[in-house]
């Protein structure tokens, strides 16, 4: 006796528990993963072996896709104890978090940079953690979106930049160019001798830098 042929799934529905939200933000940072940051709906849809009506029911838009992924990232980057730690404390973990987190997505951090972040419930509750602790210091109510966008566009650039070739600065012809020569080879055995490699010393470098720039902007 034969067995009856299974019900077919309605067009558009998941078969069961087949989707959730977490298992379809899990396939698209795979599919950014591999693909980078423009990657479709449809194609999202193709990987989980449903329609992409299916997805509609968790993320009306792509955008919304991408605000839910940012949201996650978010809750891997941290507090770093904003709540009780001075801002430029907290900040220099955060920003060591939010540079490693978004250096295992490379290819969504364009996506990530240029979408607002407004109404996004896990990032807007980071950003005001953030700023409470700077208004609680003492720092210019004015000055507190400038230095939060500096550290975050830093963090941004050092991620991208984390996934470059680490002596992307050496030249090609030394006697051409010898004073970049002299500093690239520089900056790499100080490297070496603290441990790091050039793009973990550099990151730091700058970081401590801008941080302390920015405190002393603050108390101007």
């Amino acid at each position: 006796m034969s067995q009856a042929e299974p019900a077919r799934r309605p067009a558009g529905r998941p078969r069961g528990a087949l989707l959730s939200r977490e298992r379809i933000l899990e396939a698209a940072f795979a599919l950014s993963d591999e693909r980078g940051g423009d990657f479709t709906l449809a194609a999202l849809a193709r990987t989980l072996g449903v329609r992409p009506q299916a997805l509609h029911h968790y993320f009306a838009t792509r955008e919304e896709l991408i605000a839910g992924m940012r949201g996650r990232l978010t809750l891997r980057i941290g507090e770093h104890g904003f709540d009780r730690r001075p801002w430029h404390e907290a900040i220099l973990a955060w920003a060591r978090a939010y540079r490693d987190t978004l250096g295992r997505h490379p290819g969504l951090i364009a996506a990530l940079a240029t979408l607002p972040v407004a109404g996004e419930p896990e990032s807007m509750a980071d950003y005001e953690r953030i700023a409470a602790a700077f208004r609680r210091d003492g720092y210019p109510d004015h000055l507190v979106v400038p230095a939060l966008v500096a550290v975050e566009s830093f963090v941004i650039g050092s991620a991208l930049d984390a996934a470059t070739p680490p002596d992307n600065l050496r030249p090609t012809d030394p006697p051409r160019a010898p004073h970049l020569a002299a500093v690239e080879a520089a900056a790499r055995e100080h490297a070496e001798r603290e441990g790091r490699s050039v793009t973990e010393a550099t990151f730091e470098f700058g970081l401590t830098a801008l941080v302390a720039g920015l405190r002393r902007a603050g108390e101007g």
